[in-house]
């Protein structure tokens, strides 16, 4: 059956067409749409199950930040930053890289946290170039861990191999399924996508403990279950700063 054609507008009569529908009087046409828990839970099973299945145990070095210390949580190195307030507050560094206190943070003890945590590293050979300091062999290549953590630039990751990698600042993959601020804690399912570049084995990143024989003993551990690592694990704060925290 042909459909019936449109009736012919009367001359002079112009044809207005909304932009958007127009609500009927008195009736209000949206719905603020509550987070379903369940979506967010069931892409963090199959993040996590994808990387127990092709990934590797990492131990990651979590160190203190300038974010850290704005908010209250450490105080600046007493070794070689506050003994040298004139100079350090000069520059805004400390007066040496290679600190056996802050390991060149600047901040008492370095180390906010160590723990360890399954992780997917790409491939990568390692590469040679000549700079003005000598010849250098760069390595540079994507990671991605749990994400009940997060890294900053700065922050490094341990393998079982013997290489210390300094990590960039993360790319944040987040589930919104409704009308919520979109926190890691709860909606976050692929944080700690990030880049690493392999340290040269003289920098200080090779001084932060624990030395390579014991990092080597903890990661080769092997079973068919996640281990639970606790017992080598150090954390002085948070390993999740709160989004919504102000830094004053």
């Amino acid at each position: 059956m042909p459909l019936p054609l449109p009736l012919p507008m009367p001359s002079g009569v112009p044809v207005v067409l909304p932009s958007q529908p127009q609500p009927l009087p008195g009736f209000q046409p949206y719905y603020v749409r509550e987070i379903q828990d369940w979506a967010v839970h069931q892409e963090h099973m199959r993040h996590l199950e994808a990387i127990y299945s092709v990934g590797e145990w990492t131990m990651f070095a979590l160190m203190w930040h300038i974010l850290d210390f704005t908010a209250g949580r450490v105080e600046r190195c007493n070794t070689c930053f506050v003994a040298y307030d004139v100079i350090t507050e000069a520059y805004g560094q400390s007066s040496q890289n290679k600190c056996l206190n802050c390991f060149g943070t600047t901040f008492e003890g370095g180390i906010k946290a160590i723990i360890i945590r399954p992780t997917i590293f790409s491939d990568t050979d390692e590469s040679e170039r000549f700079d003005r300091r000598g010849t250098v062999h760069d390595d540079d290549v994507d990671i991605e861990s749990t994400p009940d953590f997060r890294v900053r630039t700065g922050d490094y990751a341990f393998r079982i191999d013997g290489g210390r990698w300094q990590l960039k600042m993360p790319q944040r993959i987040t589930l919104r399924t409704g009308f919520n601020f979109p926190d890691q804690e709860s909606s976050a399912i692929g944080y700690n996508h990030a880049r690493a570049n392999l340290e040269d084995p003289t920098s200080v990143a090779y001084l932060i403990p624990p030395p390579q024989v014991d990092v080597k003993a903890i990661l080769s551990q092997q079973s068919r279950w996640p281990i639970d690592f606790s017992e080598h694990e150090i954390i002085h704060g948070p390993l999740i700063p709160d989004d919504r925290e102000i830094v004053t």
